[in-house]
């Protein structure tokens, strides 16, 4: 099975923060391992909303830090640390919310990304979305609402 970019555009109504919160308590619901992929800013406000999107919800997080177990089933990843990427081998789903496209990746994945409404972040939705089809990955787009997830 090839990996596969799953390409989600969101409307300008809404925060991508919050989509990727959403978005992460659907796969953990399905039992699914996930990375999110951002920069040290970003992840810290993700954080903060993986505890507190939702009252009664729980999502077992943490950011991960150089040499720090991997004991939870959500993982925060800084950019910083994309060469430890391969140490999270038994993860299966990859949120990147960085600007590049995951090329790096041997093993069969899921890839979501995140498109919203600025221009500028369009253009590199676009430029990673070539770059996942020119390497063969299995591309796939929707609108995001409550109901694609």
């Amino acid at each position: 099975m090839k990996s596969v970019a799953n390409f989600y555009s969101i409307e300008e109504s809404h925060d991508i923060h919050l989509c990727i919160c959403k978005f992460v308590k659907y796969l953990f619901k399905k039992d699914e391992s996930i990375i999110i992929i951002d920069n040290n800013h970003e992840l810290e406000e993700l954080d903060r909303l993986l505890w507190s999107f939702e009252q009664n919800s729980f999502l077992p997080h943490k950011i991960y830090n150089d040499g720090a177990m991997i004991d939870t089933p959500i993982i925060l990843l800084s950019i910083q640390n994309l060469d430890k990427l391969k140490i999270f081998n038994k993860y299966t789903s990859i949120i990147n919310n960085y600007d590049n496209a995951l090329l790096m990746l041997e093993e069969d994945i899921k890839i979501y990304e995140f498109v919203d409404s600025n221009e500028s972040n369009k253009s590199i939705s676009r430029k990673k979305f070539l770059e996942y089809k020119e390497n063969n990955f299995t591309l796939i787009h929707n609108k995001y609402n409550e109901q694609t997830i």
